[in-house]
C-alpha cells in the first residue's frame, strides 16, 4: 500500500509555525542580513538556502527532502522547469554603499509568507513591505529560467 503524503497538512503546519517564531524574532523575515527571507518584489520572496529550510525543518520535525518536496508540489518553491534546480548563488546587498555578499539563493512566492504571517500571526493582518535587499544585475539572464512560464522578478529587484 502506498501513502501520499498530505502536502496542505504539512504547508499548514510550516506556515502555522512560521508565523508563531515570527511572533516571538521579527527579524526573521525581512531584514537583509539577519533573516532567512526578504520580500524583493510583490510577487516573491527570497530565501537564504539552506538557512530557511533547516530553521523550518527543525522548528516543525521535517526532513528538509519533505519540507522542498512540500513547498515544490504545493506551487510556493520556484523551481527551473528544465533543471529542477530550486536554488542559485547570487550576489546580493541591501544598503547603496556597501559591497555585494555572494549567497545561496531560492525563491518561494511572496503569499506562502505573506498568508503565514496574516492567517496565523497576531501582530499584522498586513504583507509585509518589499525589503531594500537587492540582485546584482548580471545575475538577470543567470535566475531567468527559475522564472519560466511565472511573473517575472520586477526590474527594481536588481542593483548595477
Amino acid at each position: 500500500m502506498v501513502l501520499l503524503k498530505d502536502y496542505s497538512n504539512i504547508l499548514s503546519i510550516v506556515q502555522k509555525e512560521l508565523a508563531r517564531r515570527y511572533e516571538r524574532q521579527q527579524d526573521l523575515l525581512n531584514v537583509p542580513g539577519k533573516s532567512i527571507a526578504c520580500k524583493i518584489d510583490i510577487n516573491y520572496y527570497l530565501i537564504l538556502y539552506p538557512s530557511f529550510i533547516e530553521f523550518i525543518c527543525k522548528a516543525c520535525g521535517l526532513l528538509p527532502r519533505t519540507l522542498i518536496e512540500t513547498l515544490i508540489k504545493t506551487g510556493n518553491m520556484i523551481v527551473d522547469p528544465a533543471t529542477k534546480e530550486f536554488y542559485k548563488p547570487i550576489e546580493v546587498k541591501w544598503d547603496e554603499n556597501m559591497s555585494p555578499i555572494k549567497i545561496r539563493a531560492a525563491f518561494v512566492i511572496s503569499s506562502f509568507i505573506d498568508n503565514s504571517i496574516r492567517f496565523y500571526g497576531t501582530l499584522s493582518k498586513q504583507a509585509l513591505p518589499i525589503s531594500p535587499l537587492q540582485i546584482s544585475k548580471k545575475y538577470i539572464s543567470y535566475l531567468s529560467p527559475l522564472f519560466t512560464n511565472k511573473t517575472p522578478l520586477n526590474s527594481r529587484v536588481f542593483f548595477d
